[in-house]
């Protein structure tokens, strides 16, 4: 017992040390493999509502063995589907929530647990479960000893607690990351709103911007179940596949959409890079940009180039959207007029303002 306290006490240890850095998960990993004959340990997770597993994490295992997991013998494996039986938190072996006699007969046992891992069972515990996700650390295992094997699921339902906080820890450092916050600050002080998207389409986090065009319904809506909802069917298409585990994005998505404000809006999806272990958990994550496309100028300023400069209301609205970062191709888009035209008002706004760029157009207006 004190020799199984001390493995327990180790693990521990080293939990903590991956989540403040002093090692890493796969030093954890490869000493939780360690405490079992021929152990193979992975932390992966599984979707009921779909027959493939993400198994990101592991220690044993050949490439070829994850592989053929992932890709069907997570559909055919027993043990899953039973999963959901078990207590969070409390370790267990297989052969508990399902017969071996009838383990032996089965397709994933003959052709994948035995015949490719060569193990007979495996031992885990549920870390985490939302709704049909469930987050586990499991070892395969070529011991068939009932004794040493119940022995082990102990020392699993000490290490669950702990990895569960390690977890919940990791969630929270990155919604709250002081670069996220800096960023949703800087996209409030130009009016453009920024939410983050994770897995399934879910609206992690948001600034105040966004919270107004939401309220308002424009151009973006979160629904009940808290996934954000795009006006545009190919952005939203697009934010489906960037958000699933197998999307992957070149180049950011952008795309111009009428409000129901008959206002024009760009969106812009961009897939972040993430810590690696926080997208196990929490899979990718999507920032969505919302611009308004025309800027409306500050009234008091409006009135003194009206005046001052003789700029006419088009000329105002152009230098304005410009000001704001918009570039003049976007702006022939969203005023429904020709590019040539757009640089025809800005050499008049240039001449009647005396500047000879859009840098300096820019600094004139933000003074």
């Amino acid at each position: 017992m004190l020799q199984s306290n001390e493995v327990s006490s180790e693990l521990i240890d080293l939990i903590y040390g991956s989540l403040f850095g002093e090692c890493n998960w796969q030093d954890f990993l490869d000493r939780v493999a360690q405490t079992s004959p021929n152990g193979k340990a992975a932390l992966h997770y599984h979707d009921l509502a779909s027959p493939i597993a993400h198994v990101p994490y592991v220690s044993g295992f050949s490439r070829t063995e994850v592989d053929q997991f992932s890709s069907h013998f997570a559909s055919v494996n027993p043990w899953i589907p039973r999963l959901s039986v078990v207590p969070v938190g409390q370790g267990v072996c297989g052969d508990e929530i399902f017969p071996r006699k009838d383990l032996l007969k089965s397709e994933f046992y003959n052709d994948w647990l035995k015949g490719q891992a060569g193990c007979e069972t495996s031992i885990g515990v549920s870390i985490i479960r939302e709704e049909t996700r469930t987050f586990v650390l499991s070892t395969c295992t070529s011991s068939a000893d009932p004794d040493f094997n119940k022995a082990a699921t102990g020392r699993y339902t000490i290490l669950a607690p702990h990895l569960k906080r390690a977890f919940d820890f990791i969630r929270k450092r990155d919604l709250l990351a002081p670069e996220k916050q800096a960023t949703q600050t800087l996209f409030d002080s130009i009016g453009a709103g920024l939410i983050y998207v994770s897995e399934q389409g879910r609206a992690r986090q948001w600034n105040r911007s966004a919270e107004a065009f939401v309220e308002a319904g424009f151009p973006v809506h979160i629904a009940p179940d808290g996934r954000l909802a795009l006006q545009c069917e190919t952005s939203a298409a697009v934010l489906d596949f960037l958000t699933s585990r197998k999307g992957v994005q070149t180049k950011p998505h952008t795309a111009i959409v009428k409000g129901k404000n008959k206002a024009n809006y760009r969106i812009t999806l961009v897939r972040l890079q993430s810590d690696a272990f926080t997208e196990f958990l929490e899979g990718p994550t999507v920032a969505v940009i919302i611009e308004p496309m025309i800027t409306t100028p500050f009234n008091e300023r409006r009135d003194f180039l009206m005046e001052t400069y003789k700029l006419t209301a088009t000329e105002i609205r152009i230098a304005s959207s410009i000001a704001s970062g918009r570039s003049p191709k976007e702006v022939a888009v969203a005023d429904h007029i020709s590019y040539e035209t757009v640089r025809t008002h800005l050499r008049n706004i240039y001449s009647k303002l005396g500047v000879n760029s859009q840098v300096g157009l820019v600094a004139l207006l933000m003074r």
